[in-house]
């Protein structure tokens, strides 16, 4: 990932040129920052986001290094005035973003997970709003999303439907734009205030690890992980962490099942890259692998 550095001037970050290293104590509080308030957003103000902004979120796009490889598009796209991207985005801010891939690929849709929320981390720092739609409109994204391909047997009205099917498809999207705090409506009130912001503690997350034993830089950055966002706030994340501290694995918890949200492991992919940004804004270099097992995705990571 590149760098970020603060033009004062401006009052906006953009990114430098040069790979995430001897990161700076203002880019550290950066990232931090964006962890921490990050809040997903339903109630837009209908106006575009301002060009200088998109074109640093695309640029970001284009010049992010990802550590694996992975066949994730980014796709930025314009949305259609009062017309309903979601269930619960019945109006939609102008500007939006598609993580579309291999949708027949456990490795590639737990990507989607990683590589956008690195974007959507990135947009909080710069002041746009956001917020993960799996279960987005199928006819509405198709219309204009055309880099997606068609869904030729409609099986659901949201989302590009139920199991494993061929082709690159929208695993999930997200609006960007400007919050409207007028707008919300009364169900996101009560679940901002007892669901959304609530994060299990590091010890409830813990396989065969035990907390007081975690160098703290390693739980820094597990903390980070902790507070990724998850579909109905579910949290369905485990940590083990190897004696010697050099070997962290995430995964999914045993037998865990969402009861609507057929891509679990896309939040395990948002986790792991918390999870990746509190060790790259300590410094530390990683390798990243993904091992599939049991039809999940475990996240390994190793300190070099």
């Amino acid at each position: 990932m590149h760098n970020i550095y603060s033009d004062k001037r401006q009052d906006i970050w953009y990114i430098k040129k040069g790979v995430f290293t001897n990161i700076t104590v203002n880019e550290k509080i950066f990232w931090e920052t964006a962890v921490n308030s990050r809040r997903s957003v339903r109630s837009f103000e209908r106006k575009a986001v301002d060009q200088e902004t998109l074109e640093t979120l695309k640029y970001f796009v284009k010049t992010t290094e990802i550590p694996f490889p992975h066949s994730v598009k980014t796709v930025f796209f314009k949305t259609r005035e009062n017309k309903r991207l979601a269930n619960n985005l019945k109006y939609p801010p102008t500007d939006a973003v598609a993580f579309i891939t291999r949708t027949n690929s456990i490795k590639d849709i737990s990507a989607v997970g990683f590589i956008g929320e690195l974007l959507i981390l990135y947009a909080q720092g710069l002041g746009i709003s956001t917020c993960w739609f799996g279960h987005y409109i199928l006819d509405e994204i198709e219309r204009v999303v055309p880099q997606i391909d068609i869904v030729k047997e409609k099986r659901t009205q949201f989302g590009y439907g139920i199991g494993s099917i061929d082709g690159f498809h929208a695993v999930c999207i997200s609006p960007l734009g400007y919050f409207k705090s007028d707008g919300i409506r009364l169900l996101d009130r009560i679940t901002s205030t007892t669901m959304s912001f609530k994060r299990k503690p590091l010890n409830e997350l813990l396989l065969n690890t035990q907390e007081a034993l975690i160098p703290e830089t390693i739980k820094f950055a597990l903390d980070l992980a902790r507070k990724a966002p998850s579909a109905a706030n579910t949290q369905h994340w485990m940590y083990e962490v190897h004696p010697d501290a050099k070997t962290i694995k995430i995964m999914r918890r045993d037998n865990f099942k969402h009861f609507r949200w057929e891509h679990d492991e896309v939040d395990i992919g948002i986790c792991a890259a918390h999870f990746w940004i509190g060790l790259l804004i300590q410094n530390i270099k990683c390798e990243i692998s993904r091992i599939e097992k049991s039809n999940m995705i475990i996240w390994e990571f190793k300190i070099l």
